[in-house]
């Protein structure tokens, strides 16, 4: 484009072009005078500050600008009057509070006019300057990571075969810091030998579609001790698809290499504890929907099932509880114990169940669950020979109750249909003798009726032994029937008020639990009316929790419960016993002058977990 001449028609619209793009310029182009007045502002760069350029136009600098910069702008007219060009960087302030950077450079112009001014261009670099702060803080974490991770940058030119190293390389490989160069073969002397050839293969495998890689081998520092290094590279390419640059970074993993090893050490360890272990392990991975990772060999040999079998504890329950009722009773009952296992990092309360062995076999089994980080350990204490022996024994103790039951009904109808008959023969006999006697002496009469009272006593405690021994009050009258009686037969007999009351007791029970507690509830009123001297008793039998509760309470002068229980009496010792027989439990609440509580519990149905064994 040749320039326009004087008088040519194209020049008002070239000097329009050239003002229309000094207004609009992001720029600023102004000129101010020597003193600092603004002459002209582009009007672009005036509304970027937030300033129409009307506004600005015949203000003084030192309005504009804080007056912390009034030295600095002073020190700037001085350079332009006496060496007639400035340049610098100036923070300029937008009407919204915004400090912004410019970057400036102005010339005084003295020619050709009539009163010298300055002529400023400015460019707004504050992005420019953010963008390079930023990268510094980058490149300073990234340096600081790298010292802290152990790890170093790299870069190799394939074909000078040249690779320079970033400085933390030096702590890492034991080289000299003042060589961060180096060439890539020299390298490899160091690298091991079993993972020379790898390593030297990767440059074959990168492609412009995978210039990627990433690897784990082993080099030797150069004070001879072997480091574990983790390499990540990326490869640059031209367009003919030659490998013209490799960057990279290596970060020193031998630290973690040796923890996964002393790990590993550690797990093959745990892995052998199991294995060897004389009691059935399972060690499972996971939360509730648990893995099976190690099941030792124990566990085969008590349950038949192998790691095939249960490759996950969803395999177990349908093969350990066929019982579809039975299993999911199980199941909600051990995941809600192994979800507050997980949650407060403790073992569970041991549970029990029956399970089904492979070859269709039922054992009784005890469960053990213990969180171990990511892990959890399963262990199963075999209770068969012990619940056989149990059953065993309580069969033998119902045995024995029902023995004793029915001798003392024998003893009790012996004493009913022979000694009571005798004796109300013998009663009958007196009466006789008494008439005979009514015209002898005074003294042999009354001798003859104290004799007879006395047989009407002996008869009467006859009877009451009789009955005592031999109540059919239970099987006619039920457990609560039967007690309530005996209360109201101890309060007539012995004039104090015993009060009874039944709570929530089952319609019928075993017989063997019936006897027990009347029993149980017949020597503990014995032992009331006895010994407390109180005249008020009070007798509770309740059923809940899978279990029957008896309780026996009097105000009475108590006594020392260990030394009753040591002492001569045997009716404390046969109350415990008859309540162990049927898997009871008995306690004793008293102190002397404090009255006294029996308590008695006897299981009546097994809870989840613990159902009897058959």
């Amino acid at each position: 484009m040749s320039p326009a001449k004087p008088g040519d028609p194209a020049l008002p619209e070239n000097q329009e072009h050239y003002r229309d793009l000094v207004e609009n310029s992001l720029d600023l182009i102004c000129t101010h005078t020597l003193d600092g007045v603004l002459l002209t502002v582009n009007l672009a760069a005036a509304r970027s500050l937030g300033y129409e350029s009307a506004a600005l136009v015949n203000r003084n600098l030192h309005e504009l600008l804080a007056p912390d910069l009034h030295s600095e702008l002073d020190g700037y007219l001085a350079v332009l009057r006496e060496r007639g060009t400035a340049t610098g960087m100036v923070d300029l302030q937008t009407t919204a509070g915004e400090k912004r950077t410019w970057s400036y450079i102005s010339t005084r112009r003295t020619e050709g006019v009539a009163a010298p001014f300055v002529h400023s261009v400015a460019h707004d670099v504050t992005e420019i300057l953010r963008a390079q702060k930023a990268l510094r803080e980058s490149e300073e974490r990234l340096r600081v990571a790298a010292e802290v991770g152990r790890m170093y940058a790299w870069e190799w030119d394939p074909v000078t075969d040249l690779v320079r190293r970033s400085a933390e390389c030096a702590s890492i490989l034991g080289n000299d810091e003042s060589s961060p160069e180096g060439v890539a073969r020299d390298y490899f002397t160091f690298i091991h030998p079993d993972d020379g050839p790898r390593l030297l293969n990767v440059v074959d495998t990168l492609t412009p579609d995978a210039p990627d890689y990433r690897m784990q081998y082993r080099r030797t520092r150069t004070d001879g001790v072997l480091l574990w290094l983790e390499e990540s590279g990326h490869a640059t390419f031209d367009r003919a698809g030659k490998l013209v640059r490799l960057v990279g970074m290596t970060a020193d993993i031998t630290e973690r290499k040796q923890a996964e090893a002393k790990l590993q050490t550690s797990e093959e360890f745990s892995r052998q504890i199991v294995q060897k272990s004389p009691v059935a392990m399972l060690v499972v991975n996971g939360g509730l929907e648990q893995k099976a990772v190690v099941m030792n060999d124990k566990f085969t040999v008590l349950f038949g099932y192998t790691k095939e079998d249960i490759a996950e504890v969803e395999d177990w329950w349908p093969l350990a509880y066929p019982d579809e009722s039975y299993r999911t009773a199980i199941r909600e009952d051990w995941q809600a114990r192994v979800a507050e296992a997980i949650r407060s990092q403790s073992d569970i309360e041991p549970m029990e169940a029956r399970v089904r062995c492979k070859n269709g076999a039922y054992r009784y089994i005890q469960f053990h669950f213990a969180p171990l980080g990511g892990a959890s350990l399963v262990t199963f204490i075999d209770l068969t020979d012990q619940k056989n022996a149990e059953l065993a024994l309580a069969n033998l103790g119902r045995r024995l109750i029902e023995t004793q039951e029915e001798e003392r009904s024998r003893i009790g109808q012996e004493l009913h249909d022979d000694l009571c008959f005798e004796l109300a023969i013998l009663g009958h006999g007196m009466d006789g003798l008494i008439d005979m006697l009514a015209g002898s002496g005074a003294e042999a009469r009354e001798r003859a009726v104290k004799l007879r009272k006395r047989v009407a006593e002996i008869l009467l405690g006859a009877a009451m032994l009789s009955h005592e021994l031999h109540s059919p009050k239970i099987e006619l009258l039920g457990l609560g029937g039967a007690v309530q009686s005996l209360c109201d037969e101890i309060a007539g007999t012995h004039h104090i008020r015993v009060d009874f009351v039944a709570v929530d007791l089952p319609t019928s029970l075993p017989k063997d639990i019936s006897i027990c507690l009347f029993r149980a509830a017949q020597e503990a009123l014995r032992n009331s009316v006895k010994h407390s001297g109180a005249d008020r008793v009070r007798v509770e039998l309740s059923g809940k929790n899978g279990a029957i509760q008896l309780s026996v309470c009097d105000a009475g002068v108590g006594f020392d419960p260990a030394t009753a229980i040591t002492g001569p009496g045997i009716g404390l010792i046969s109350m415990r016993e008859r309540i162990n027989l049927v898997k009871g439990t008995m306690a004793i609440h008293s102190k002397p002058s404090g009255g006294t509580e029996i308590r008695c519990s006897v299981p009546i149905s097994g809870a989840v977990g613990a159902v009897p064994f058959q």
